[in-house]
C-alpha cells in the first residue's frame, strides 16, 4: 500500500513572477502560489521508494519583461516545514 506525503508550505509567491513546484520521481505534481498562510499540503504515493523536489521558481512563464508592480503579498521566497 502506499501512503500520504505531508508537509507545510509559506508560499507568498505570485505568478507570473514565481511559484513553486514539486515532483515525484521527476514528475511534475503541483504548483503552488499565493500561500501568504502556512498550509498543510499532502501528496498521495504508490507503494515503493520515491523522489520528491521542490522548486521554487522565478518567471517560469519566461516572460521577456515582468510587470513593475508586483501585488504586496509576493516576497520572492517559500517556505518548506514538516516533511513527513
Amino acid at each position: 500500500a502506499g501512503g500520504v506525503l505531508m508537509f507545510n508550505t509559506l508560499a507568498p509567491v505570485v505568478p507570473p513572477y514565481d511559484i513553486l513546484v514539486w515532483y515525484v520521481d521527476g514528475v511534475e505534481i503541483s504548483r503552488l502560489a499565493g500561500e501568504p498562510e502556512w498550509s498543510a499540503v499532502p501528496i498521495s504515493l504508490p507503494p515503493g521508494a520515491h523522489r520528491i523536489d521542490f522548486q521554487y521558481q522565478y518567471n517560469p512563464f519566461s516572460l521577456p519583461e515582468l510587470p513593475n508592480d508586483p501585488p504586496p503579498i509576493r516576497q520572492g521566497a517559500v517556505w518548506i516545514d514538516a516533511v513527513g
